[in-house]
């Protein structure tokens, strides 16, 4: 496994070559209450909580367990009043792309790149203590070049976590 696709585990990018920011987008269940919320715990389902490798899962957990206790909120396995998934998709892409030229003297030459890149997309969820309802989620898109180094995307990851749970609870 290639070390940028280890790195990425939860999904991140820069387009090849552009750069393509970080883009996020959050929404909530209108009926919700959030007001009591002060405990939490992970989703035991491991559908809901997956990345590509275990490095990337580890540091997802890390940084949202910093943020909501940086909130106030409290892990609690027994009596949580919310739980928290996520899902990390890692889609790899390769663009290709020809320019021909013709100069005055009826010359063409014909030039090929292909870059490659990943795409990658963080979905960050609660839920109800049941796991029935989603109460709130926040989603996280971002293109890599495959030559990003793990730094910038462990980098990514941390602004991607930080800006989504920056809108919970919601206001």
């Amino acid at each position: 496994m290639s070390s940028m696709k280890l790195a990425m585990g939860f999904a991140a990018l820069t387009l090849a070559g552009c750069g393509s920011p970080l883009k996020t987008d959050t929404d909530f269940d209108r009926e919700a209450s959030f007001t009591n919320l002060r405990t939490y715990d992970w989703v035991s389902d491991g559908e809901k909580r997956s990345a590509p490798n275990p490095q990337t899962e580890r540091q997802i957990v890390s940084v949202v367990e910093s943020e909501l206790a940086a909130k106030g909120y409290q892990k609690d396995s027994d009596n949580p009043d919310f739980l928290v998934g996520f899902m990390v998709i890692v889609v790899d892409e390769v663009v290709e792309q020809t320019m021909v030229t013709d100069s005055v003297i009826g010359y063409v030459s014909m030039r090929s790149t292909s870059q490659a890149y990943s795409d990658g997309t963080m979905v960050l969820f609660m839920e109800d203590p049941g796991g029935s309802r989603v109460i709130w989620r926040g989603i996280a898109e971002k293109s890599f070049s495959r030559d990003e180094s793990r730094d910038n995307v462990r980098k990514t990851i941390d602004e991607a976590v930080k800006k989504l749970l920056s809108d919970f609870p919601p206001k």
